[in-house]
């Protein structure tokens, strides 16, 4: 890890436009960005405790989905590059909720 406390892959993902969302709460849900993008990559900074995040292509759980995680321990999915069309809509539940970042475009 860099001196400045970040990690090589997410200097690399925000120098290429990527942008950040930092997520550390349980909800329902949350509207990251609406239109089409792209997710880039996911970094759980602290795991949640029985945990999943599910990333959905839309406004809502009504949406595709376009992935499911296991967020129970600490790791870093680079180069993902999932696109999405309508919306990146994402939920994150369990008993504790991860502290996780998703980089997007």
């Amino acid at each position: 890890m860099p001196q400045n406390g970040i990690p090589v892959v997410l200097a690399r993902a925000i120098s290429n436009g990527a942008t950040p969302y930092h997520y550390n709460a349980n909800t329902a849900g949350y509207q990251v960005k609406t239109g089409q993008g792209v997710v880039r990559s996911i970094s759980i900074n602290t795991a949640g405790a029985t945990a999943t995040l599910t990333l959905y292509d839309g406004t809502s759980t009504a949406g595709a989905v376009l992935g499911v995680w296991s967020v129970n321990t600490q790791y870093n999915a680079t180069d993902l590059n999932i696109q999405f069309t309508t919306g990146l809509f994402m939920v994150a539940a369990g008993t504790t909720a991860p502290d996780a970042t998703i980089l997007y475009n």
